[in-house]
């Protein structure tokens, strides 16, 4: 299904791309932007949901889409913008693959708010959106693999595959599939390196997007976020944290802030 293009998924939707567009623009207009979110209620009740949380929020609760923009700038709501467009991708017909989809949802979107509050508080704002979208891309072969398995189904009936045995085809196969996936898109090539080495125990330390990145995804998944979470990690001691020299008071809040988000985006 995979390798023979019989599965297609959408990188953006029409209103992401036309964000990114603006977002591009110095000279973009408010209210443009403003009436461009307005035109997707869904998508104007999940910014709006998702400004109101401690990752962004102020002293005041925001209650527009023009006070969210006035408050949080161009680039974070374009952010927003992106997370909440992505969210239709992690649908299946299947009850058991939907439900799986909506655990890695709430890992891929926590990771990428990880991986960009990481980026902000180290000072790192020149990478802060390869941070970002490389949270949110960095399990996207588990997207592709969930939803071939649920495209499968429909076209040939219900095919009965036990959880245990779809884990372990996401274990062996998901960051080569992901990585193959975004090169065949001809995306950059440092989310295309994030992709295929999260999990890799040899990596570039240099590579400070890629560091960021598996230092959040190790995160998102100590707090239960993800297909396989894992309570019992410590931040602190991860190569990750020594390699990017982070204290253990911003690890807490890091997981202040992520446990807050976990609990909104369930």
């Amino acid at each position: 299904m995979i390798e023979s293009d019989r599965l297609t998924l959408p990188v953006f939707d029409r209103i992401a791309l036309r964000m990114r567009e603006l977002a591009a623009d110095k000279n973009c207009d408010i209210v443009e932007v403003e009436r461009l979110i307005n035109s997707d209620q869904a998508l104007s009740a999940e910014v709006l949901r998702a400004a109101n949380s401690p990752f962004y929020c102020g002293l005041s609760t925001i209650r527009t889409i023009q006070n969210a923009i006035v408050r949080l700038g161009m680039n974070q709501v374009t952010r927003l913008v992106c997370l909440a467009s992505q969210y239709s991708q992690y649908k299946a017909r299947d009850p058991q693959l939907s439900a799986m989809l909506k655990e890695l949802w709430r890992h891929s979107s926590t990771t990428a708010m990880a991986a960009q509050w990481l980026a902000k508080r180290l000072r790192l704002e020149e990478i802060e959106e390869e941070c970002f979208m490389g949270g949110l891309l960095h399990d996207i072969g588990q997207l592709l693999i969930l939803r071939a398995i649920d495209e499968i189904n429909n076209i040939e009936g219900r095919i009965v595959v036990s959880t245990p045995l779809i884990r372990e085809v996401l274990d062996a196969a998901h960051a080569e599939l992901g990585h193959h996936l975004l090169h065949r898109w001809n995306i950059p090539k440092v989310y295309c390196q994030i992709a295929l080495l999260h999990h890799s125990e040899e990596f570039d330390v240099t590579d400070l997007t890629l560091v960021i990145v598996r230092l959040a995804n190790e995160a998102s998944r100590k707090l239960g976020a993800g297909l396989d979470p894992d309570p019992s990690i410590v931040l602190t001691s991860t190569p990750e944290a020594h390699i990017l020299k982070i204290s253990d008071v911003l690890i807490a809040e890091l997981e202040v802030m992520l446990e807050d988000h976990i609990v909104q985006a369930a």
